[in-house]
């Protein structure tokens, strides 16, 4: 089939115009020489062949023609090869793996037969990687067992469709379970079902297995579990974790801690019973311990195999667990319970197991009757069990502790406690700091902040002195890279404190003195609001009072970070050694071969990190190998990713870190993870056909669908029955001087006609 097209090169109008013109002239005849008829009509047909191939190629005319060409066909086959294909398919002994084998055995006549048909199969194998399939005098060579790590279902369906998407692909048929494990998926496992409803190719969900509402399914696993855990020696340690019971109703469950010391000696603790009630629960489990001695240690839950279970490498999960010395004391004396009180008590107890915080607040209403209240203080001080490792003031004026000349033996106990160690906090708010008269008090010698004896704010709250307070919304900046302004792990301090939502307010420091160092300033105006200090204990100034903001407008981990950290570091917990090179890991289990980081630092004395510091790292594995690895010295965060491989064995890893600055050793530190022999592919033993069916139904308008494995040959037969169409239709255009060849040939043609009539004008004596 062909049609003709024009496409001049000016309006056909003013062709026209100029056809016209041009053939009138061809009435004008010679006046100085007549010509006999043959010879005018000859001039005539040639002038009319001129003028024909002007306006022709004024118009450039084309043709297009359509010719039929056949074009391949590609079905894809999408063969799940993880170990969660060996388990069950049915409630009988069969397993999914040998139920997809069957399937594609059972259907190799078809497949052959679609072959045949110009419809070409292709077999590809997947877990968290993509194999195709080799396929020899007709048959797909399927592996002998799946052996896959994870399963990837997304990327596989991405990367093979995009593959032949300059073919005729039509349709990917996935055999799987459905269950997607992988951690790190490349491709997200919808966005890959879009794109082939995008291609308006359908997807054939092939699932295999039971799903876990069945009721054929029985299982027992322990989850929810925190990797780390810390107390102090002879506190009770309370581990919690989740039991999930699938098919064992009314049937006694016993759940066990186990402790394991450095040598790896266990130390079982007594058994608790929890029985379900329902074909399904979810339980909280919890188990109490109180370690007598200090150091670091493991812990598993486990709960003990059920008749039937299948699946039994999720009955138990690990944890690491550091014992201290001693447990932590924290005062915390207030003027009033608000927002920050009440959100500072409950994160500060919950940093660690082990932390008591004592709490007692003066009621300014009793300050005419019973102000300063301050033997209590003394006592507590003076006590020789010394309970508190770190004491918090927060807005209370220093008249509710301390009287001149009269009351002072409180704060200046305080004040001698801090020098021989103890830590000191100190919040903002209308009276503290100057503002509460501290100037006048000997915390003035320890608090790193300069104070003036004009300062003091009355309690009337029509006389509060803006002049003392920066009395607008701030926003904090880091002014230098500390552990204490390190909240996140981001390679820019910055970038989380300029997400953090704004504080309301904060007291007004006239000036910090030469020993301290300023942390945290206002973004705006630089106005110093977190300064520490060093007196032999620790010190803090902390200018707000409104950080609970964080925790109410979705930075939860950041303000309990912030907070866990001030305390660390007010009683020098501040690293997990006490050295002062540092290793953070904050995740320390693992499964085989997947990605492990961790980042290594160093800090001053002072708590400043540093950045040109160098390190040698060792990776002990659970058989004893030492593996070298080269730390990525980036910055003060040098963050690292272990190589996969060298993770592949289960079991307790160490790693060991060696800092130096030039030629002087900084100090060492190691730290502990696991690989943990549970593997995820078979820990759930339920498929997950929803998510098949899900995949399916985004492609539902173009023919995708779910199926059962019996439904195969169905499909198969379907597509033999009604091929697509392979043939196709390719338009080709040709154009009046398009191409060289047309061009020249056209032109010479022109310009032959023009000579030949000038050659005969010439003869004729017409020129």
């Amino acid at each position: 089939m062909q049609s003709w097209i024009l496409q001049p090169i000016i309006s056909p109008f003013v062709i026209a115009m100029i056809a016209a013109v041009v053939l009138l002239l061809l009435l004008i005849q010679p006046s100085f020489a007549k010509l006999t008829p043959s010879r005018r009509w000859t001039l005539v047909w040639i002038r009319l062949g001129v003028i024909s191939m002007a306006l022709l190629a004024m118009l450039r005319p084309g043709c297009v023609q359509q010719i039929e060409k056949n074009q391949s066909a590609v079905l894809l086959f999408l063969i799940d090869v993880s170990r969660s294909m060996d388990l069950p398919h049915h409630s009988d002994d069969s397993t999914r793996w040998g139920a997809l084998v069957d399937a594609v055995r059972q259907n190799e006549n078809r497949l052959d037969q679609l072959n045949k048909n110009k419809i070409e199969i292709r077999f590809f194998a997947f877990d968290n990687q993509i194999n195709q399939l080799e396929v020899k005098d007709g048959i797909v060579q399927l592996p002998d067992a799946p052996d896959g790590s994870e399963t990837d279902i997304g990327s596989a369906i991405y990367s093979t469709s995009q593959d032949v998407r300059d073919e005729r692909l039509i349709g990917v048929v996935v055999g799987s379970d459905g269950v997607q494990n992988a951690l790190y998926p490349e491709i997200e496992i919808t966005r890959a079902a879009d794109s082939l409803r995008d291609m308006e190719v359908p997807l054939y969900a092939m699932t295999f297995g039971l799903p876990g509402d069945t009721g054929q399914l029985a299982d027992i696993a322990i989850t929810n579990l925190p990797e780390q855990h810390r107390v102090a020696k002879k506190n009770v340690l309370t581990v919690k974790a989740t039991l999930t019971a699938r098919g064992y109703a009314n049937q006694p469950i016993s759940v066990q801690l186990i402790i394991v010391d450095s040598d790896g000696n266990e130390t079982a603790q007594p058994a608790e019973i929890y029985t379900p009630t329902s074909p399904y629960e979810e339980m909280q489990v919890v188990l109490t311990y109180t370690p007598p001695e200090a150091g670091r240690f493991r812990l598993r839950v486990r709960a003990q195999p059920q008749p039937g279970e299948i699946a039994i490498r999720n009955n138990e999960l690990p944890s690491f667990l550091t014992v201290d010395e001693q447990g932590m004391g924290v005062l915390y004396i207030d003027g009033n319970i608000g927002f920050e009180n009440k959100f500072l008590r409950t994160t500060i107890a919950e940093a660690a197991q082990g932390i008591n915080v004592s709490t007692f607040t003066i009621y300014e209403t009793n300050r005419e009757t019973r102000w300063p209240e301050d033997e209590w203080l003394l006592q507590l001080l003076n006590d020789p069990n010394d309970k508190y490792d770190v004491i918090i003031i927060g807005d209370l004026d220093s008249s509710a502790l301390f009287e001149p000349g009269k009351h002072t033996k409180a704060l200046e106990a305080l004040a001698n406690a801090v020098q021989k160690g103890k830590g000191l906090l100190m919040l903002g708010g209308y009276h503290s700091f100057g503002a509460g008269r501290y100037h006048q008090t000997p915390l003035a010698d320890i608090l790193p902040i300069l104070m003036h004896s004009t300062e003091g704010q009355d309690f009337s709250p029509a006389k509060i002195r803006k002049e003392l307070h920066v009395d607008r919304q701030i926003r904090l900046r880091p002014s230098k890279d500390h552990y204490l302004t390190r909240i996140s792990e981001d390679e820019d301090p910055r970038s989380v404190w300029r997400q953090l939502p704004e504080l309301a307010g904060a007291n007004l420091f006239i000036g910090v003195k030469d020993s301290a160092e300023v942390l945290l300033e206002t973004e705006t105006g630089g106005n110093p609001i977190l300064v520490a200090g060093h007196v032999g204990g620790r010190v803090l100034a902390f200018a707000g009072d409104t950080s609970w903001r964080w925790y109410r407008h979705g930075f939860k981990d950041e303000y309990n970070r912030f907070w866990r950290q001030i305390i660390f570091w007010l009683t020098f917990r501040d690293g997990k050694s006490d050295d002062s090179v540092r290793i953070y890991l904050p995740q320390r289990r693992f499964q085989p071969k997947t990605k492990v980081s961790f980042t290594v630092d160093a800090r001053t004395q002072t708590g400043e990190f540093i950045t040109d510091g160098n390190y040698e790292a060792l990776l002990t594995t659970p058989s004893g190998n030492e593996i070298p690895v080269i730390v990525n010295q980036t910055n003060a965060r040098n963050k690292t990713d272990l190589e996969k491989d060298s993770v592949d064995e289960p079991g307790l890893y160490k790693i060991k870190v060696i800092g130096t600055r030039g030629d002087t050793k900084i100090g060492e530190t190691e730290e502990e993870f696991i690989i943990f022999d549970r593997d995820k592919e078979k820990a759930n033993p339920a498929a997950n056909p929803e998510q098949m069916k899900r995949l399916a139904n985004q492609t539902q308008e173009f023919g995708g669908r779910a199926m059962v494995p019996d439904q195969l040959g169905d499909l198969l037969d379907d597509i033999i029955a009604n091929p697509p169409v392979t043939k196709i239709e390719i338009p080709t255009k040709w154009r009046l001087g398009e191409t060289f060849a047309d061009a020249a040939g056209f032109l010479f043609a022109f310009v032959l006609l023009l000579a030949v009539e000038w050659a005969l004008r010439k003869k004729w004596g017409l020129v």
